[in-house]
């Protein structure tokens, strides 16, 4: 039995001890993990916590029998969504407060680069088929290992995941480099 098993077996059994080693162990590698999204460093420590908890009563409610993640895995998925979550209500706040500015407030700030990145970033990653998208996505912004994603995509094996991962990156960089030539009329 591997050690999620355990501390899984031990959760249902209402040891609060694993909990807190549970807690302990993937605590910092999810706050390094996190950091990718623009949340303060207080936010992304509550998120975590709920999302123990959350892990926490999923196992207490028998929700993670057959898991066939790691632990790690799952528990970064709670904590994903919830970040998706908080960034999604705080984008929605935001634009409704956007909608009608104050006559006598400030003009809207102007989009930062980081954000004019991201934007592009997120209009070449639709451009990509849904395959490199699914990969992409399982890769970088679940955390799953490629391994994870051979088994859930159907792969033959570990390294055709990894060379299809490679193409999917390099169309992406292509998409974004001649969307950028494009812009700044180099490309006609």
């Amino acid at each position: 039995m591997n050690k999620d098993q355990q501390w899984i077996d031990a959760l249902q059994k209402g040891d609060r001890e694993i909990l807190g080693k549970i807690y302990l162990h993937h605590r910092e590698g999810f706050l390094r993990y996190a950091q990718r999204y623009a949340l303060p460093e207080e936010e992304l420590r509550d998120i975590y916590q709920d999302s123990i908890i959350a892990l926490y009563e999923n196992v207490r409610q028998g929700k993670l029998e057959g898991l066939k993640s790691s632990l790690k895995t799952y528990l970064y998925a709670i904590g994903k969504y919830k970040i998706l979550a908080r960034l999604k209500n705080s984008a929605v706040s935001t634009s409704e407060l956007m909608v009608e500015p104050l006559a006598d407030g400030p003009e809207p700030l102007e989009t930062s680069a980081a954000e004019e990145r991201q934007q592009k970033l997120q209009r070449a990653y639709e451009q990509l088929g849904p395959r490199c998208r699914e990969i992409l996505r399982r890769f970088y912004y679940e955390a799953q290992k490629l391994e994870e994603i051979r088994e859930a995509l159907d792969y033959p094996n570990r390294d055709t995941v990894k060379a299809q991962k490679s193409r999917c990156l390099k169309q992406l960089k292509e998409i974004v480099h001649s969307h950028g030539q494009r812009q700044a009329g180099l490309d006609q």
